[in-house]
């Protein structure tokens, strides 16, 4: 949803139109609110028996509750600042949001401190400390967005309330968040494919490890890409609203250079250290096999950095532009129909090693479509205009 307000109201302040802004972002809160409510009211009462089915046991159940129940209710406090902020970046200010998350985490830690341990002059209230501490913190940086929103950006308004305009405006926010919704589904999906796939191998724990291990330490290297990609979200939305394709060319073009030149760097550095990352995580159990899967990993992996990050690239584009089906789309056939199968026909002759080769095939592949997909989209898109 995040994404959807972002490229809408990004296009809305691109084309001048204040008030289409300011009505998506109040309408989007609205829908944030509503989206947290259905939330907290489906989520609470299934707690008990959620937990039970997932295998906690009897003496665990009050320590979920002291947890989760106040959790819950705070569900509205997590999803409308994740709005608010989305709006605040359609601005192309990305240090706010920065800065509110930030002071949140700070203060999160702080309480924690306090009420877990009974800290500072604090209660003692342990596990139920915890949720409280996230409860204030996030009702903080609720607090601080709308502020921020109102008061800054001028952006948040119940004047000349339309409950046909406050459709309107789901739909159009919708049209964008619910296709990034799936395409988000997508990926756990994906991953629980090839944790199936890997626990029927040999030596499976050391495998499914591996991959789940591999996949923590790849975020280091997409990282900075990702957060590229999220501010290029507003910056082609402005610009597309504005009708200035000159500019998005000419972004996408440095973005997909630097992409090229941080993956090729990355790459480098990975396959360097391919013999000693798994030995970080097992110092005091040292397994071989462990280390033989990581150290093939990082030996085939990381020739995938480039066209990963090209692809976030170019989704984000894609996104902005407002073609989330297509980026759904992308990823179900980069992850589903390309990685999953050839994993499993490649796993047969080379072993482990076949799914990581699948791997670097399907998101090369993808990565490279991307590219063409979303330049023929802007070429049609300055024909049109």
């Amino acid at each position: 949803l995040g994404t959807g307000v972002t490229a809408t109201v990004g296009k809305a302040i691109g084309e001048d139109n204040e008030i289409k802004a300011k009505n998506l972002t109040t309408y989007g809160l609205l829908l944030s609110l509503v989206l947290g409510l259905i939330i907290t009211l489906l989520g609470y009462p299934t707690i008990g028996w959620l937990f039970k089915l997932l295998g906690a046991s009897n003496e665990l159940m009050p320590y979920i509750f002291d947890y989760m129940e106040l959790w819950y209710i705070g569900v509205p406090l997590i999803i409308v600042p994740i709005i608010g902020n989305s709006a605040i970046r359609a601005h192309g200010n990305t240090l706010i949001p920065a800065l509110i998350m930030g002071v949140c985490v700070v203060f999160n830690i702080f309480l924690d401190y306090g009420l877990i341990l009974g800290n500072l002059g604090m209660p003692k209230w342990e596990v139920f400390g915890a949720s409280f501490a996230t409860f204030v913190s996030r009702f903080m940086t609720l607090i601080a967005s709308l502020l921020f929103l109102h008061f800054k950006f001028n952006m948040v308004s119940l004047k000349g309330f339309s409950l046909k305009e406050m459709i309107s405006n789901w739909i159009e926010i919708l049209k964008i968040g619910v296709p990034s919704i799936l395409t988000q589904l997508v990926i756990p999906l994906s991953v629980a494919l090839i944790v199936k796939l890997a626990s029927g191998m040999q030596n499976h724990e050391q495998l499914v490890s591996t991959l789940q291990v591999g996949s923590r330490i790849d975020f280091f290297a997409i990282a900075v890409v990702a957060s590229l990609g999220s501010v290029l979200v507003p910056f082609i939305a402005q610009n597309f609203g504005a009708q200035n394709y000159k500019r998005i060319k000419k972004a996408l073009k440095i973005s997909r250079l630097f992409s090229i030149i941080w993956g090729v760097m990355m790459t480098a550095f990975f396959i360097a250290l391919h013999d000693q990352i798994g030995p970080v995580f097992l110092k005091e159990k040292p397994d071989s096999i462990f280390f033989q899967y990581m150290s093939d990993f990082y030996l085939i992996i990381p020739f995938s950095f480039i066209f990963r990050m090209i692809f976030v690239i170019e989704t984000s584009s894609l996104n902005a532009l407002q073609k989330p089906i297509i980026t759904g789309v992308l990823t179900f056939v980069e992850l589903i129909f390309i990685y999953y199968p050839l994993a499993l026909f490649l796993s047969e002759d080379f072993g482990y090693k076949g799914i990581f080769y699948a791997f670097v095939f399907a998101t090369s592949v993808c990565g490279i479509a991307a590219v063409f997909i979303n330049s023929s989209i802007l070429k049609s898109m300055r024909t049109k205009f």
